[in-house]
């Protein structure tokens, strides 16, 4: 399974959530691959992009790719939950 999003969020922020968006698997970080050998298994490849520009305001553009070699859909959809959920901000 291969995805695709665009985060609004820095390399350096996206290093130190992935952690715990990964369930803590272990990971490897070779330049902009990032590779983590659990089950499943998953790669991911990021991409720094220009800045979003909103008025006065710069946002981060962070293009981030990730395959997943899971052996079921069910589990894909597991991991890529939990994923998603590590990124999650809450605002107010």
């Amino acid at each position: 399974m291969k995805l695709h999003y665009e985060m609004g969020i820095t390399r350096a922020d996206f290093l130190r959530l992935l952690p715990a968006a990964v369930g803590h698997a272990p990971l490897r970080i070779e330049g902009d691959e990032i590779r983590g050998d659990g089950a499943p298994s998953w790669r991911i490849k990021l991409r720094e992009m220009p800045k979003r520009r909103i008025a006065l305001v710069a946002v981060p553009v962070l293009d981030v790719e990730l395959v997943i070699d899971a052996p079921s859909a069910t589990e894909a959809k597991a991991f890529v939950d939990r994923f998603l959920l590590g990124f999650q901000r809450a605002g107010g």
